[in-house]
């Protein structure tokens, strides 16, 4: 179909904000985020819809910045240049980025015939699309990424320029947005995660990117599971080359508790497994996961477990 006129001047025309930048004012960021990180607040840009286009900024360089919600961009005319990371990324007019809600990145200056449409997708409409196209090749494992808690930095990159079915179907996707047709738009998320996946060719640059907190909290995890028995929050912060203030601090803003009481769920998962695939006397097993002060091992096993050590073992016992 042929974006018809109406829809192609409100496109492209100048928007308020862009004509206050060119009479030098600078990009306000309270029109984005509430947060100090520049993290860009979807309730703020859908309003209480489900999905929604708004035009990139031109003019100015968008520093960088996250989002709490997936977004895409169509490049519908001229180009933009995403920095993520240390990656630069050029869409001509066609091309689709998506980036996840993990990912930051920066936007080079647009000049007026640079012509980016930003897509804003809510989750509960995200998880619906997911539900759909959990077979899906190419999109499933980004989507899934995107609602993890912790999850990485991941952004698709799609040279679809040349992709006619594609485009045709962006400029459905677009019709279908601005004239608020919500029964129509949905399916073709879906259609356009399918085509997408079908014209695999076209998925031109990947890039996942570990946060630090995600770095750290696999860091942590990997050492924890190798050496429970004896971990000790100095030894941790040895190893990983922090001092233990600032790992405790870390650890408990990571993981949700104390380092104390993750090194515990540790060492009652491990007694709990031994428990059931073993013979090991219950007094031998808590030997062999550190614990020291056996009253105390028994009231932390029962209260994580709902049972003694010996009533679970004669409960659940597999050997």
């Amino acid at each position: 179909m042929h974006m018809n006129s109406a829809i192609i001047e409100k496109l492209t025309r100048l928007t308020a904000e862009e004509q206050a930048i060119l009479h030098g004012r600078a990009l306000q960021r309270g029109d984005y985020t509430s947060s100090d990180r520049f993290i860009v607040n979807s309730a703020k840009l859908l309003e209480g819809k489900e999905l929604d286009l708004r035009l990139h900024t031109r003019f100015v360089d968008f520093p960088e910045h996250g989002h709490d919600y997936l977004e895409f961009m169509y490049v519908y005319a001229g180009r933009i240049s995403h920095v993520i990371g240390k990656e630069s990324v050029t869409l001509e007019r066609g091309d689709i980025i998506f980036l996840n809600r993990h990912a930051r990145h920066s936007i080079k200056r647009a000049g007026q015939e640079d012509i980016g449409i930003n897509f804003i997708v809510s989750d509960a409409l995200l998880r619906v699309i997911f539900r759909r196209v959990s077979n899906n090749p190419v999109m499933s494992g980004f989507l899934s990424g995107n609602f993890e808690e912790n999850g990485e930095a991941e952004y698709l990159f799609f040279r679809t320029q040349n992709n006619f079915p594609i485009r045709n179907l962006m400029d459905n996707l677009i019709f279908a947005v601005v004239n608020g047709t919500q029964e129509v738009y949905v399916g073709i998320v879906e259609l356009l995660f399918s085509y997408l996946a079908y014209y695999s060719e076209t998925l031109a640059n990947t890039l996942r990117v570990s946060s630090p907190e995600l770095k750290l909290r696999r860091a942590v995890a990997g050492i924890l599971e190798r050496s429970y028995p004896d971990a000790t929050l100095s030894g941790l912060s040895l190893s990983l080359g922090y001092t233990e203030a600032y790992l405790s601090r870390r650890i408990r803003e990571i993981f949700g508790k104390p380092f104390r009481l993750l090194l515990q769920e540790y060492r009652l998962k491990a007694a709990e497994e031994l428990l059931r695939t073993s013979r090991l006397p219950v007094e031998e097993v808590i030997r062999a996961v550190g614990y020291e002060n056996t009253s105390h091992f028994y009231r932390a096993f029962q209260e994580l477990y709902g049972e003694t050590p010996h009533k679970y073992r004669k409960n659940h016992s597999v050997s």
